[in-house]
């Protein structure tokens, strides 16, 4: 193939002559270069929705972990939900039982009235209910709970007679509270009993101490129930755990608050004292 122009020999797919610069093929450069701009706008448009694809991909990802975390965060709030509600049931049963006692009246009387048959305590299951307090009967429950390594009933109802053989004082204990850490629950600092106001209403004062109590004493001669939440925290002097018992008293007559006290537990006197007299708190 030869150039019109010149007449110089070409090659076929030249668009312009080598010799003279002659446009052979007419429109061709155009056509050429509308062609490049046209690869241009396409890589352009492809790297675009390269873009918008690692964008969108990139939001999926953060929708996607925001809802793992919620649900996670949902999963929590419901094992908490669990976790109070079988703490609940643990002690309903005891409660209830408890709740029916009407003190002033003899064993047989108590029997009739809540249904259950009371034993006396060397006939317990559980040989470390005679080391925390005095009693003449009790009613157990059938499901042990280890605290602090010492078997126990989940829950218990002790039962003392005054000198007339009448049920004086009734204490519930629930140490499925306890079962986890027989320290109680952590506390950021000690709760300052002043929170706990003379006349509050005991639901207001358990609501403000965040606690639940893992016993409760009934005493007919003084009207009055005992509330004893334990918890513990760290002193900041020494970095060691206080364990303190919490206690409110309610008057029987108004359901009001009458006084409020605390202790701490000398646990390492408890541990390592070998006395018989050593008694747990």
């Amino acid at each position: 193939m030869r150039c019109k122009e010149c007449g110089s020999e070409v090659a076929e797919n030249d668009v312009f002559c080598g010799s003279c610069g002659a446009e052979i093929i007419p429109g061709a450069a155009e056509e050429r270069k509308s062609d490049t701009v046209r690869d241009e706008s396409d890589q352009s448009k492809k790297k675009s929705s390269e873009k918008k694809k690692k964008e969108s991909a990139g939001r999926k990802k953060a929708v996607i972990a925001a809802r793992i975390f919620i649900a996670l965060v949902i999963i929590a709030v419901i094992a908490i939900i669990i976790v109070y509600a079988v703490m609940s049931a643990k002690a309903a049963e005891g409660r209830k039982i408890f709740d029916k006692m009407p003190l002033g009246r003899d064993i047989e009387k108590i029997s009739a009235d809540t249904g259950e048959q009371f034993i006396t305590g060397e006939n317990s299951l559980y040989g470390a209910l005679n080391y925390i307090a005095d009693f003449d009967y009790l009613c157990e429950s059938e499901k042990s709970a280890a605290v602090g390594g010492i078997m126990v009933p989940e829950w218990a109802v002790l039962l003392s007679e005054d000198g007339s053989g009448n049920i004086s004082q009734a204490t519930l204990y629930n140490f499925y509270i306890l079962k986890h850490n027989w320290m109680g629950e952590k506390s950021a600092e000690r709760i300052d009993i002043s929170s706990i106001e003379f006349g509050m209403k005991a639901k207001e004062a358990e609501r403000r101490l965040g606690l639940k109590p893992y016993a409760i004493v009934k005493d007919s001669t003084e009207n009055t129930e005992t509330y004893t939440y334990r918890y513990h925290y760290t002193d900041e002097a020494s970095g060691n755990n206080r364990v303190m018992n919490f206690y409110v008293v309610i008057s029987d007559v108004d359901g009001q608050v009458k006084n409020v006290y605390d202790e701490q537990l000398d646990y390492l006197n408890l541990i390592l004292n070998g006395t018989s007299a050593a008694k747990m708190p």
